[in-house]
Parts: structure tokens; sequence; C-alpha cells
């Protein structure tokens, strides 16, 4: 992918990758993560709160103000979920030498900005990188239900698809074409649907990237209640 020009953030969290794995690819290592994680992050918020309100209606007593601080809490969770799903990822494939944990602080740094400073972040991580992958699946399902309880009427597929779809965006991140192939296999068997796509036929795209049709990388809640 072509990379775009990093934000001060963004090129800090490639230097300090460069110099610590004693890479030279940084820059497209961040410039992927950003994109992937972005796409994602705005994606898990239409699932669970625009589609769930085409399939079951809109909340006419719920005021733009009050739908802006529902978005912002929204999406502050999935980035804590996204961060720990992420780092455990980049510690399960090997792409970094994880010692110490520094790669959680320097994703939460890139994700989250100043927020990674609030202790409260830092625990939420910790708790959720002391479980494995489907307690924290469940536990950021139980989170979304809190402070979005229109999530609970999302399909329930959709909590399957969106730790895999973040172990995708980190292992293109790091080039690592095979596991994200292999993990995309496993999306399969929860979404048969996936490849029937006659835009994008359930490929992987390039980070940033996403299926006008299906919504690949996470496939719009329609496709995912498609009938087989």
């Amino acid at each position: 992918m072509a990379v775009k020009r990093l934000t001060q953030r963004q090129a800090e969290a490639a230097e300090q990758i460069n110099r610590r794995e004693k890479r030279k690819d940084g820059e497209k290592i961040v410039a992927a993560l950003t994109a992937g994680l972005n796409v994602l992050r705005d994606a898990i918020y239409r699932r669970i709160h625009d589609d769930v309100e085409e399939i079951v209606g809109k909340d006419s007593m719920l005021v733009p103000l009050s739908e802006l601080k529902d978005r912002a809490r929204t999406e502050r969770e999935i980035e804590i979920y996204q961060v720990a799903e992420s780092a455990a990822t980049m510690a399960y494939f090997g792409h970094v030498d994880t010692r110490g944990d520094w790669h959680v602080a320097w994703l939460a740094r890139l994700r989250l900005g100043e927020e990674a400073a609030d202790p409260e972040v830092a625990e939420r991580l910790g708790a959720y990188l002391a479980q494995g992958p489907d307690d924290r699946r469940l536990a950021f399902t139980d989170v979304l239900a809190k402070v979005l309880p229109e999530s609970r009427q999302a399909p329930l597929v959709l909590f399957r698809l969106i730790p895999l779809c973040v172990r995708i965006v980190v292992a293109l991140a790091f080039g690592d074409r095979e596991n994200a192939e292999e993990l995309r296999r496993h999306q399969a068997t929860h979404l048969r649907s996936i490849a029937d796509c006659r835009a994008c036929g359930g490929r992987l795209l390039e980070s940033g990237r996403q299926c006008p049709k299906c919504g690949n990388p996470l496939w719009t809640s329609e496709w995912m209640l498609m009938v087989d």
C-alpha cells in the first residue's frame, strides 16, 4: 500500500519500532495498522448502531448530543479492545520481541494518544490481556452492551468475526500473508457467505480498503443475515 504522510504520533511510533526491532519498514507497518484499525473501528460502530437501527428502528428519544457522546464512548471501548487484541496477536505470531510488554504501550499510544496514559486504560488493557481470546471477546461484548445497549441486537456472528478481523489487520501490517489467509479461512467457518461476494470474492483487501458491496473486511449486517 502507498504510505500516506504520517502524523507526528504515527511517525514517532514508526521510529520507535524501527529502533526497537532494528527494522526499516516501521512507516509501512504503522500506516497499515492505522488504516486497517480505523476501518474496523468505524465498521464495528456501524454494525452495532447504524445497522441495528435499520433492523429494529431508531429510538426517537435519542437526541443528537446524546448520540455523539454514546459514539465517543463506544469508539473508545472499541479502540481499547483493538489495542489488546492487536498486542495479543503480535505476541502470538511473534511479529515483535514482546519482552517487557513494550508493544502494548506502543500500540496504546498509537491508537489512543494521550488517553493511553490514563490509569483506567492501562487497567482495562491489563484485564483484557490476562484473558484468553474467547474470554476477551466475551468481555468486549459485555462492555459494548453497557455503553451501547442496542449492540445486543447485532447478529451474534459479528462478535465472532471482530477478533479475527483485528488479527488479520495485524498480520497484514507485518507482511504475514500466510497467517492472514488462515484467519480468513477461519472467518469463513463462521460466515460461509464470505466468498459469495461478486465484487471482492471474500479476498483479503489492502489495509484501509473496504468492499462497497459486502463490507469486507467486516461484513454488513444484511450480509451476515443472509440465508445460505
